[in-house]
């Protein structure tokens, strides 16, 4: 048999939260076919024994230890989702058309590696997909009752009510209650104040004894049980799009006891899905998923034998690595890369390598990657830097929601010293200094080191200069924004920067070559900066250097 391991914040014993009542439909269901254990998400470790043909279905996780995200998410799981825990603010009605920007999401490594993520309404389920760009969402369409639950609704529909409208206290101002009761006082509605904290039953008939309820939350439900439970029991609801269950075709055509007997067939094959979904690893709930661009990563490789296995372990880690292309341009490098390298093709079948008979300079090599390049994306992968996990996905997330943005930048950590890792660094939290977006802010070269930006642009604009030695990024991102490009800062700080001493940039003896450059490109897109910035800089890019 089958072990399944529901892991959860907290289980009906606990609270009495829909999500809660919810799993334990769930829960008793697959106690009847399989060896199931509850685990609350505080008391999970990875370092437990978890052995044998196991599945761990994943509820409310909020305690659940990062450390214990990375071992399950190396397992087979679900998610059960209940709340938009893939957003800090758990509330994406925060933004324009629900439409979360990249640098408030999170856990979506979680989310992107669940075998399938299943949410109770369609349009909670579309929200999902469409902030985390996903193709595993499902669809309940439909939250959970248990049959003594719906019992006890049956039989309170026919109590008398009376002319009055119900709405919950709730201490959670995101819950409405002040705007549902300003509601019924605008709209003349004699109104009672339940509290939702009595016991189902009591609960219940509480509810049925009035003729309508008003429910008016300021944050996008997940499905929202009580204005079925309303709806059940034939009551007049007064609800915004926030309550995502109402936007269900069955909500408009099935009220009462007919509602009552669609909620438990409903339920009854959506247990059944589950089920099916665990023994068959396939699943009829699917909803529409969310077609994932292809994303180029180009890497110049010059004497980079001392970085590559780093590199590449991180570079394969990325969250979206199997939507990408890895190509290696190797720019005749004297060193014995390559062996490295054949291990790592010989297990990923998206990375391509280019040995070039000359070196043409990073630019030139950049170009050569392009020109090979079939991403809609692309970004340089630099050998000495480091990437968080999530650092392209959160570019390519920002980029696809705002198709008028043509690159996705943020910031990264300094460190001097070589091969750290991201998580644990030596920077003490310092970072690669950068502004928002502006003409005028490109006088520095505002993308950093670690950018993500369209294919299009090399449509537009071209290709990287190659006469340039150190300048050339900031020569086609000014390039770019002269042609009319807009590029964006991400919130957050998603890499590590490699300050290295002896590098093509950064080293003493290359410092007057790359001054000059830098000077070239000051006075070559002047009119980008406009006349004040110009100004500003005017007598440090005056001097002249013999």
């Amino acid at each position: 048999m089958k072990k399944i391991y529901y892991i959860s914040d907290y289980f009906a014993e606990d609270v009495g939260g829909g999500a809660e009542k919810a799993d334990d439909v769930i829960i008793k269901y697959l106690s009847s076919f399989y060896d199931l254990t509850k685990i609350r998400s505080s008391q999970f470790s990875g370092q437990n024994c978890f052995e044998g043909d196991i599945l761990f279905i994943i509820s409310n996780f909020t305690n659940l230890s990062k450390e214990s995200k990375q071992y399950i998410e190396k397992q087979r799981y679900f998610i059960i989702e209940h709340d938009h825990k893939y957003i800090k603010l758990r509330n994406p009605t925060h933004y324009q058309d629900n439409k979360v920007p990249a640098g408030e999401i999170i856990n979506s490594a979680f989310y992107r590696n669940a075998e399938f993520i299943f949410c109770q309404s369609n349009a909670h389920a579309e929200c999902v997909r469409d902030n985390l760009l996903l193709d595993n969402v499902c669809s309940f369409g439909m939250s959970f009752w248990s049959d003594d639950e719906l019992d006890i609704i049956s039989k309170n529909i026919k109590k008398e009510k009376e002319p009055k409208a119900i709405v919950l206290s709730h201490a959670n101002n995101l819950k409405g209650t002040r705007s549902s009761i300003e509601f019924c006082r605008n709209n003349n509605l004699d109104m009672v104040v339940l509290s939702g904290r009595q016991a189902f039953s009591e609960f219940i008939e509480s509810l049925s004894c009035c003729d309508s309820f008003v429910y008016l939350p300021k944050l996008m439900e997940s499905f929202c049980r009580v204005v079925a439970e309303a709806r059940m029991l034939g009551l007049k609801i007064y609800a915004n799009k926030n309550v995502t269950c109402i936007s269900e075709e069955w909500f408009s055509k099935h009220k009462n006891a007919n509602l009552i007997s669609f909620v438990k067939e409903k339920s009854n094959e959506n247990l059944k899905s589950i089920k099916n979904t665990i023994e068959m690893g396939s699943s009829d709930l699917l909803i529409e998923g969310y077609e994932y661009p292809k994303i180029s990563l180009i890497t110049s490789m010059f004497k980079g034998e001392k970085y590559i296995e780093k590199f590449l372990n991180n570079i394969t880690s990325q969250t979206v690595f199997d939507k990408c292309e890895l190509i290696i341009i190797d720019a005749k490098s004297p060193e014995n890369e390559f062996p490295i390298i054949e291990k790592y093709m010989k297990q990923y079948s998206n990375i391509k390598y280019k040995r070039l008979e000359n070196d043409p300079g990073i630019y030139g090599a950049w170009n050569v990657g392009i020109r090979m390049a079939s991403g809609k994306y692309l970004t340089n992968a630099n050998l000495d830097d480091i990437k968080s996990r999530e650092q392209i996905e959160i570019m390519v997330n920002c980029l696809e929601k705002n198709p008028k943005i043509d690159l996705a930048y943020s910031e990264s950590y300094i460190t001097a010293l070589d091969n750290e890792a991201y998580e644990k660094n030596s920077s003490e939290g310092k970072t690669y200094p950068i502004a928002d977006f502006s003409d005028e802010a490109m006088v520095k070269c505002l993308p950093g080191c670690m950018p993500v930006w369209r294919k299009s642009m090399h449509e537009k604009v071209g290709y990287f200069d190659e006469s340039f030695r150190h300048a050339g990024d900031h020569e086609m991102w000014l390039r770019s924004v002269r042609a009319g490009s807009k590029f964006k800062r991400i919130s957050g700080t998603h890499g590590l920067y490699y300050m290295n001493s002896a590098g093509l940039s950064t080293s003493k003896e290359t410092a007057i070559n790359c001054y000059k450059e830098e000077q070239q490109v000051f006075w070559e897109y002047a009119d980008v900066f406009g006349l004040t910035v110009t100004n500003q800089y005017r007598d440090y890019f005056s001097r002249v250097w013999r």
